[in-house]
């Protein structure tokens, strides 16, 4: 069944057809049906078609929803979407429309009299604290009355500009206390502190935070605290953040990260030491190998195969199907899996069943696809093998949440773009999943990334987030000299995905150099990081 599924899906590919809603009724739900259903609503369809593919989508999908409600006459719908938008709340009468068009957002610049009417509208106490609070003097005098999670809450929903001139306080240790007590929630006091610590126009409150200690907030809070502490001069306190931080993460990351700042608070070499244990291969514990002079040995380049060729690859239905296969045989039964999957294009589906065999402690770095890379320098290769590890695990019919496309994860609205700039371009999404074609688009686009970013972390930050993004984070100061850097700009990266996938596509990066046989030192890659002329155009250019 799921070849034929396939047959289908390249018969469309290869002929430019458009998506027909009978096609889309014989798939099997899921994210690649979604896909299928997004691409038929941006299509020339009438109102009742697209009720009819709406109604087969699985979860809520903003992106479907958004084309969906340009094409339905769905009254419920457009509805609840007039509701979400209407500033006015006190003009509205309904109360299922009223709780859709609630927002603090929304209520913060109230006048008194308009605040108390909305406020004896709401129903729970917590909800009309929530509002209350914003009438009230920017003074802990006045948030002292409230529980920890209306305070934080109303913290958390306001501008920054808002919060920058209102809410810098200068806290005493009971409020601290108070705020950061058990009932606060572990997220909420983990965005607000994340909040604080990122933001170094809130002085005031960076250094109210210098008082707590961290037992009430999770690994991720302590983390941030812990740098908190070394922004002013606490080594010895950051060492006790970083420590309960890395006892309370369930993570070999997130603990080789804080073994990682200790080496930085201290310099003292027996967490160079620890981090050497670590079978997890991140720029933590490469730094670490390298001060150490050990070789890491616990990954493998290559997988056996046999000559024959497994087209249905290159369909995420087909992949889907894999991972459902994968996630349910037993741990012990993986190895054996893998051998199924030994078709020279499969390559990479065996060498995702390898590392998951062994619980992730032996780790897959091949490359495949190398016939599509004969022309790029082998710093490219690095660098395209590393953004597609981290992308795709080097699936070609990987399909992300938002649709992204493919080996490189090249999302449909980028994909359009590069499509009226390359030669022969794609006659349909579909054939992204081919890896010839992606791998073109790709190169395509970061040889365009490269005119500004030249350093393979900026890249991929760039790669992740969008060059207006980064250039915002580099625009406020970051990556320049200083006692802790560039870890600290690395770490306070406001955008938790791209921070991240920094992090591990430059540990790719560093990976695949050596494996290609080029002389590469994780560290001096690191601190060229504070050197803008070795880095970027656009601060080399000031």
């Amino acid at each position: 069944m799921i070849k034929k599924f396939l047959i289908l899906a390249l018969t469309f590919a290869l002929s430019d057809a458009q998506i027909v809603f009978s096609d889309i009724q014989k798939k099997p739900s899921g994210r690649a049906k979604n896909f299928m259903i997004w691409q038929y609503l941006k299509q020339d369809i009438t109102p009742k078609e697209a009720d009819s593919a709406y109604n087969l989508v699985e979860g809520n999908i903003y992106k479907i929803n958004k084309a969906y409600l340009k094409k339905s006459k769905n009254k419920i719908l457009l509805r609840k979407a007039e509701c979400r938008n209407n500033k006015d709340l006190l003009s509205i009468n309904e109360e299922d429309c009223f709780k859709l068009a609630m927002s603090l957002y929304k209520t913060l610049r109230m006048d008194s009299v308009s605040r108390e009417k909305l406020i004896k509208r709401l129903q729970s106490k917590s909800a009309r604290d929530a509002v209350k609070i914003q009438a009230e003097p920017y003074s802990e005098k006045a948030y002292i009355s409230y529980k920890a999670n209306t305070i934080i809450g109303m913290f958390l929903n306001v501008g920054t500009p808002y919060r920058r001139k209102n809410l810098n306080l200068k806290l005493s240790p009971s409020f601290i206390k108070h705020m950061f007590s058990q009932d606060a929630s572990r997220w909420r006091s983990f965005a607000i502190i994340k909040k604080i610590v990122n933001d170094d126009k809130l002085n005031n409150l960076q250094e109210s935070l210098l008082l707590l200690k961290g037992q009430n907030v999770d690994s991720d809070a302590n983390f941030l605290l812990g740098l908190n502490q070394l922004k002013y001069n606490n080594p010895k306190k950051a060492i006790k953040n970083f420590n309960l931080a890395k006892k309370i993460s369930s993570k070999q990351i997130d603990k080789d990260k804080n073994t990682f700042w200790m080496y930085q608070a201290s310099k003292n070499k027996k967490y160079l030491k620890d981090l050497s244990l670590s079978k997890n291969i991140n720029i933590y514990t490469q730094y670490a190998n390298e001060k150490l002079n050990i070789e890491v040995n616990n990954y493998f380049t290559s997988v056996k195969v046999v000559d024959a060729v497994n087209q249905d690859i290159y369909s995420p239905f087909m992949w889907n199907s894999i991972l459902k296969e994968i996630r349910q045989t037993p741990q012990d039964e993986l190895l054996q899996l893998a051998k199924k999957y030994n078709q020279k294009n499969m390559v990479a589906v065996q060498a995702f069943i390898i590392q998951k065999a062994h619980s992730y402690q032996l780790h897959s770095f091949i490359m495949p696809y190398n016939e599509y890379l004969q022309d790029v320098s082998k710093d490219n290769q690095a660098l395209i093998y590393a953004l597609m590890r981290q992308e795709s695990q080097l699936i070609p019919s990987a399909l992300s949440r938002s649709f992204a496309l493919g080996l490189m994860q090249i999302m449909p609205f980028v994909t359009d773009d590069l499509s009226k700039k390359i030669k022969d371009p794609i006659t349909c999404y579909d054939d992204m999943f081919i890896p010839k074609q992606n791998i073109k688009y790709a190169l395509k686009h970061l040889k365009w990334l490269h005119k500004t970013y030249y350093h393979p972390l900026f890249v991929a930050y760039a790669y992740n987030g969008g060059l207006g993004y980064f250039r915002r984070h580099l625009k406020a100061g970051t990556f320049l000299k200083g006692k802790y850097e560039p870890f600290m700009s690395m770490e306070l990266m406001s955008n938790a995905e791209s921070r991240e996938y920094g992090k591990k596509v430059l540990s790719n990066y560093v990976m695949y150099k050596k494996i290609l046989g080029e002389e590469i030192s994780i560290a001096d890659l690191l601190h060229t990081l504070t050197n803008p002329k070795k880095t970027d155009r656009y601060r080399s250019q000031g």
